[in-house]
């Protein structure tokens, strides 16, 4: 690049980082495809879903690994191999097919949100990126009875 000009380097800097980021965002289609983990998570040992929980749906390769009790609710924590969009996508159509009514939700470039009710609960997940694990995304669902 040496003799252009220093704004037409500087675009070509810019543009070569955005095609790097989209890749790095991009390139785990195939973990997402076999529904595998990428190996930058190390999630441990699993847990049992919570009976709340029994009916819904997460994409495969998820696993739950912590929960806690807290204001009334099942916390539960874990990881799900993917993009944001993708998961997000797959809560918001699987869960309505699974028999769960969706509520208010959000999402943004890194996280996505909602509120649900269904199968005698009532509750909420949450999809976040995991900075430097691309094809991972974190998993908070909490739950409660619905009578509760």
């Amino acid at each position: 690049m040496r003799g252009l000009p220093r704004p037409v380097v500087v675009a070509a800097v810019v543009a070569l980082g955005a095609a790097a980021a989209a890749f790095a965002f991009d390139s785990p289609r195939e973990a997402d495809a076999a529904g595998v983990l990428p190996r930058c998570v190390h999630p441990g040992a699993s847990i049992a879903r919570p009976a709340g929980l029994a009916r819904l749906p997460l994409p495969d390769g998820s696993v739950l690994v912590a929960r806690r009790a807290q204001y009334g609710y099942t916390i539960v924590r874990g990881y799900v191999p993917g993009a944001i969009n993708p998961g997000r996508d797959f809560l918001v159509s699987r869960l309505p097919a699974a028999g769960y009514r969706l509520g208010a939700g959000d999402a943004e470039a890194t996280e996505a949100e909602a509120l649900f009710t269904g199968h005698g609960v009532r509750g909420k997940f949450k999809l976040n990126t995991i900075t430097g694990c691309p094809g991972a995304l974190t998993i908070q669902l909490a739950v409660k009875s619905a009578a509760g």
